[in-house]
């Protein structure tokens, strides 16, 4: 049996009673019970009551993405209609909010990942660019931009040599900004020391090479290594630079010699046939005779051979006939 008491017209209105339910789900001027907006069903339907009108376009929005609807109305109580579109921002808000956590437990959480979670959560097929730009934001929310990791830079090193006493961090700056009161970066070396010490266990042999950093600042790193008895690789030095040059190659092999060689006499570097490495090591003492010795990495020496002549068999004939002549 229905206990629900019966709201009649012809009742005064402040004659009439009502059960001990929040005022605000009573549609009171008509005299009905409102339904509200449930987030985990994610579905609008008419006569829907919402506080304020903030809420009512959390809901068209959350609805929107979820049904892929691009314009529809929602009806208030005082009968106002209201036209809302599925703007982009919306979208890209939503898929920010929906993939944080994923961006939180895994950093390397990709585009194809994004595009796919919110297809398995609402059914709706985000494009590739709004998941990209979501993407973008989210990392920035959780891990800080570029900017400001850089800014974070020196301290993070300070708390590196603070707890590994002995860790060597060398910085080269371009220059002071007055304006701002801060240094722009140019080169920065570390040296952990445990790998300083284990360097006197092993070959008077390093290598040095550098890679591209894929970032937003086209920079590079330059690295150094060495090699023990059980062929295991030890890492030696690290350097950020903005570009491989002379300067940058000359200030990395400076930094290695002074905190990691250490007048260690009968090294022998190798390394690439860069341009600005090999004038770098030719001024500095401790890779050429007496007291050491440069020499080319083959595998570098292969991949040079192999770009230029494609051919290797009719190449290398040809090269060979040229030289005989």
């Amino acid at each position: 049996m229905n206990t629900q008491p019966t709201l009649y017209r012809s009742i005064p209105f402040f004659e009439q009673t009502f059960p001990e339910i929040p005022a605000d789900s009573v549609d009171v001027p008509n005299l009905r019970y409102a339904k509200f907006y449930n987030k985990s069903e994610g579905r609008l339907d008419k006569g829907m009551l919402f506080k304020t009108k903030e809420e009512l376009m959390e809901a068209v929005q959350d609805h929107s993405i979820r049904h892929a609807r691009r314009e529809y109305y929602v009806t208030e109580s005082s009968k106002t209609k209201w036209k809302v579109l599925c703007k982009h921002s919306t979208e890209e808000q939503w898929c920010r909010w929906e993939v944080r956590g994923h961006v939180k437990c895994n950093p390397s959480y990709g585009i194809k990942h994004v595009i796919q979670n919110v297809k398995d959560q609402t059914g709706y097929d985000v494009p590739y660019q709004k998941a990209w730009h979501s993407l973008k934001m989210v990392r920035e929310i959780v891990y800080g931009t570029w900017e400001s990791s850089v800014q974070k830079l020196s301290a993070y090193l300070g708390a590196i040599q603070k707890y590994n006493p002995g860790t060597i961090v060398e910085w080269k700056h371009k220059g002071f900004q007055a304006s701002t009161g801060k240094y722009v970066v140019g080169y920065v070396f570390w040296a952990f020391k445990p790998c300083i010490d284990g360097f006197q266990f092993c070959r008077n042999i390093i290598s040095v090479d550098g890679t591209h950093l894929y970032t937003k600042y086209k920079y590079k790193l330059l690295i150094a290594a060495a090699m023990n008895g059980n062929q295991q690789v030890l890492p030696l030095a690290f350097a950020v630079v903005d570009e491989e040059t002379y300067p940058s190659w000359k200030w990395f092999l400076q930094q290695l010699s002074r905190h990691v060689i250490r007048g260690r006499r009968g090294m022998c570097l190798i390394s690439n046939r860069h341009g600005g490495l090999i004038k770098a090591v030719r001024e500095g003492p401790d890779f050429m005779s007496p007291h050491g010795v440069h020499q080319y990495c083959l595998r570098h020496v292969c991949s040079n051979f192999n770009s230029t002549i494609k051919n290797v068999v009719e190449g290398f004939v040809g090269k060979l006939a040229q030289n005989i002549n």
